[in-house]
């Protein structure tokens, strides 16, 4: 399993009145752009909602451990949204959310909001939801996005601590998916989770501190999350057992 970043996107440009004055945003296709990928990035602020239903697990990207939200056991595979696009889980993360924007950093300080220039999300003919007033200015809507997109960026730091801890102390292992049936099958592999193991090893004085920096509820978050593996493999292949299992 991997994650390319930026998922989704294919031609990011700087959003400029100037350029995109009579851009409009359509949703009448929904969420079919998600339809192709059984996983997409998640922020540690949405463990709590997203373990409800989607397994987080870990994949190492630039020497961190990035948190993703598991939606399909298959390669290009999303059980979560449906052929008119509509998102079938009470929650939807955030980085799906954002599309087609993007909050892209041009400075430590700064930042600039992009959009997905060739999404079918975005349109000229002033069919949907105006990007700008009449005068010029931002419309509310936008400014909601830009929110949203920047909000987004600044959760990453959040992600990279929790990386921080989990690698500093060596918590994560490689871990399949196995389903249980007369021979054991592996319907999924190239995860990380963290090890319960390792975890309960740790120095008293490791767990405080994991506790005061609120990594600790992240991380069994993360461990009970890992239960909806079994309502994705049976709404994926029917199959009534499956656990994630430390790789051979």
């Amino acid at each position: 399993m991997s994650v390319n970043k930026p998922l989704f996107y294919n031609q990011i440009t700087a959003l400029s009145r100037e350029k995109h004055s009579d851009l409009a945003f359509d949703n009448a296709t929904g969420y079919r752009f998600a339809q192709d990928t059984n996983s997409v990035p998640i922020c540690v602020s949405e463990f709590a909602a997203a373990s409800r239903l989607y397994p987080i697990v870990f994949v190492l990207q630039n020497d961190e451990a990035a948190p993703i939200a598991v939606l399909g056991t298959q390669p290009q595979q999303n059980i979560w949204v449906d052929e008119e696009g509509r998102w079938l889980g009470d929650y939807v993360p955030a980085y799906v959310r954002r599309y087609p924007f993007i909050s892209v950093r041009t400075s430590e300080h700064e930042s600039t909001l992009c959009i997905d220039a060739v999404s079918n999300k975005l349109n000229a003919d002033h069919a949907g939801i105006s990007l700008f007033d009449k005068t010029g200015e931002q419309s509310e809507f936008l400014k909601q996005r830009f929110q949203l997109a920047e909000a987004y960026e600044t959760e990453m730091l959040r992600n990279k601590r929790l990386s921080a801890f989990l690698l500093e102390h060596d918590l994560l292992e490689p871990a399949q998916l196995n389903e249980k049936a007369e021979q054991v099958k592996t319907v999924l592999s190239g995860f990380l989770v963290v090890s319960r193991a390792r975890l309960e090893a740790l120095d008293k004085e490791v767990i405080a501190k994991l506790h005061v920096e609120g990594a600790l509820e992240l991380v069994y978050q993360h461990l009970y999350s890992l239960e909806c593996f079994n309502l994705l493999a049976k709404k994926c292949s029917g199959s009534n057992e499956v656990v994630a299992e430390g790789a051979a």
